[in-house]
């Protein structure tokens, strides 16, 4: 497998094990996440106003709030006038996701692949050769307390199923729409990798391509971290160097979106007894204060934002509940964005709170977050701190209105493509591989001395254990 990728001038794919050959920020500096970073007008609440997304210097709609309240599904069709300016192309769209394990036997690989990201344990500069080795030092320690939570929902992650069921559905609605499109699915940490998507795309001769990452909020650790692995491949290969590429990186402001969650969350509150007692919990993946304030990653205000448009939708129809946002998730001894949802699960109980939905608003897909932190630890906690009502709003999975949506957005997106990168010169991923092989021997064999280090210290071993795991 990675011989094919070396002679395609793509980067190598993990080994069969599924580990991958960490990759260091500064080995990525020549192209800045910045520009693919969404630029988007003031936040207004939805009055009938376009959110206009900026990549590249171009635009395209990526919001289509006007009308609100009209109907989702089925009301944008894909008209001659767009035909013709794609009509030559193939085109396909690339579905970005986290990924998980399917088996437990795949937990600490997963887990060597997600710390080894310099985009989720930011590493300063001088120290980014430990970044192999801090990874499986963290994935060993890691891997027995996260097996237990993946046993607790069945021995593994359904995220790949989920995600492939999507796909099915989004190109069904392509193909509604008068589409005709191929869509594949890219995991950021776990089969099938997005290499290898972007492998199937070249060998299909995909002529235009829509980048669609399943999270409704852009963050740095999320879309950013996906689109950087897609930079570099792109850099390095000749022809996906040209194929005009348009990346779709936030969506929560949408209004397929919006009106899709206001649906789930109306419906489950039926299901209480005094469903206007109840009050409506929005749970998120956290990030690293760091993140917010230091790198301006817009994830937090995006969030906020998503939450309001939520609101005023289910305000429009007569509900009124109260609701908080929580961020769930946090590990290790940095700050994270507040405030945390344990936290203010035990605080709703001491104040008397007795009816709580809890709604996932960062995920589209069921997985261990939502199956066992969500629906066993946090559901656990609340009724331990007085609350007595407990109820939680699916994922969006399959909601026709949503994959509706979703269609439509790539849709929209398919006039602004434009290439990602310049083509490469010759020569250039010969010796940008041959660079990358040494330094990861250098790195693997200064990173493996200190994690050596670190295992004969019992002292230090339980340090970084409890400070840092």
């Amino acid at each position: 497998m990675e011989a094919t990728a070396l002679s395609s001038g793509l980067r190598p794919l993990p080994n069969p094990n599924g580990y991958r050959l960490p990759r260091s920020c500064s080995q990525r500096k020549s192209l800045p996440l910045a520009r693919f970073h969404s630029k988007e007008t003031p936040f207004k609440k939805p009055q009938g106003s376009l959110a206009i997304t900026h990549h590249r210097g171009l635009s395209f709609k990526t919001n289509v709030f006007e009308q609100a309240h009209h109907p989702v599904a089925g009301d944008l069709s894909y008209d001659d006038t767009s035909r013709s300016n794609v009509a030559e192309d193939k085109i396909g769209v690339l579905l970005l996701n986290l990924g998980g394990p399917e088996t437990l036997n795949d937990v600490q690989p997963f887990l060597y692949n997600l710390f080894a990201d310099p985009d989720i344990i930011r590493l300063p500069r001088p120290f980014q050769f430990l970044q192999g080795a801090i990874a499986k030092f963290i994935s060993v320690v890691r891997a027995p307390k996260s097996k237990e939570g993946y046993a607790a929902i069945g021995g593994g992650s359904p995220l790949r199923k989920i995600t492939d069921e999507q796909a099915d559905a989004i190109r069904l609605a392509l193909q509604a729409k008068n589409v005709s499109a191929d869509v594949y699915v890219g995991m950021r940490y776990w089969f099938p990798f997005t290499e290898e998507a972007v492998q199937q795309i070249k060998k299909d001769k995909i002529t235009r391509l829509v980048v669609l990452p399943l999270y409704p909020q852009y963050s740095i650790s999320t879309t950013g971290s996906s689109v950087r692995v897609l930079q570099d491949l792109f850099r390095k290969d000749p022809y996906l160097a040209r194929v005009p590429v348009a990346i779709i990186e936030s969506w929560y402001q949408r209004r397929g979106y919006v009106n899709s969650m206001a649906d789930l969350i109306q419906k489950e509150l039926q299901t209480f007894s005094d469903p206007k007692e109840v009050m409506v919990f929005f749970s998120a993946h956290g990030v690293p204060v760091s993140y917010v304030e230091n790198s301006g990653d817009p994830y937090q205000k995006q969030m906020e934002e998503c939450i309001d448009l939520i609101m005023e939708e289910l305000k429009s129809r007569g509900v009124q509940n109260n609701h908080i946002l929580a961020y769930q998730s946090r590990v290790g001894p940095v700050q994270w964005l507040k405030p945390y949802t344990d936290e203010v699960l035990v605080d709703l109980g001491k104040n008397g709170v007795k009816s709580l939905l809890a709604v996932p608003v960062s995920f589209v897909s069921e997985h261990i977050e939502t199956l066992e932190e969500i629906d066993m630890e946090y559901r656990e906690l609340a009724l331990e701190s007085g609350i007595e009502n407990w109820g939680r709003v699916p994922a969006l999975g399959l909601t026709p209105s949503f994959i509706t949506d979703l269609a439509d957005a790539v849709i929209e997106s398919l006039p602004s493509a434009e290439a990602m990168v310049n083509p490469p010169s010759a020569g250039v991923s010969e010796d940008s591989e041959s660079s990358d092989a040494f330094g990861y021997i250098m790195k693997m064999f200064f990173g493996s001395v200190l994690a050596f280090l670190l295992l004969l210290s019992p002292k230090m071993f339980h340090a970084f254990r409890n400070h840092f795991i």
